[in-house]
């Protein structure tokens, strides 16, 4: 047994810790064990040395709802009620079908579909949606990784939930994806449109 001091005697913390062996013998440890460390994490906040306890249990994330994600108005209208009803892959391969249909929109390029699609429309050498000057190599790059991005996200995130018929995305991933494809979105619109 530990030493008593003036600090240790003092601290909410104490009882809870001397009682510890017998809660163990009890069965009650974990609800012991949660009021020890609510104990200590209140001596430390009483001394200055640890901010406010959160607000919400272990284990609950509070996620950004898909509004604050999906600022796209066409984007949204695809994907905010399967999103909300759960169907979390729906979603996503849905508002990555939009991506693929407003850059067919913007460019006329109906021909084309997914990764070829988006290698046309944002080519580096003759691009349909030029996002930039195309002067310097950084606005080269720029042009050129979005190709790939684009060109990616057809065949590495839409395709491969539009096949599988039990492909199954957590939230979180969902809504990273789903901001993903806004953001896409966005630099397809403001991209300047060359004519196809």
């Amino acid at each position: 047994m530990p030493l008593l001091n003036r600090s240790t005697r003092s601290s909410r913390a104490w009882p809870s810790t001397c009682m510890a062996a017998s809660s163990r013998r009890r069965g009650d440890g974990p609800v012991r064990g949660l009021a020890l460390a609510k104990a200590i994490s209140e001596d430390a906040r009483s001394v200055g040395l640890a901010g406010p306890l959160p607000s919400s249990p272990p284990g609950e994330l509070e996620l950004p709802t898909i509004d604050q994600v999906v600022d796209d108005d066409e984007l949204r209208r695809t994907s905010r009620k399967l999103f909300l009803d759960g169907y979390y892959a729906l979603a996503v391969e849905e508002a990555y079908k939009c991506l693929n249909n407003i850059v067919k929109d913007l460019t006329g390029l109906y021909h084309l579909d997914g990764a070829d699609l988006m290698k046309n429309a944002f080519s580096l050498n003759k691009p349909v949606l030029r996002l930039n000057e195309l002067r310097t190599q950084s606005e080269r790059n720029q042009q050129r990784g979005y190709m790939e991005m684009f060109g990616a996200a057809m065949t590495g995130i839409r395709n491969p939930r539009a096949h599988e018929h039990a492909y199954l995305d957590d939230p979180v991933t969902a809504l990273e994806l789903l901001g993903l494809a806004n953001h896409l979105v966005r630099m397809a619109r403001s991209a300047v449109i060359e004519g196809s």
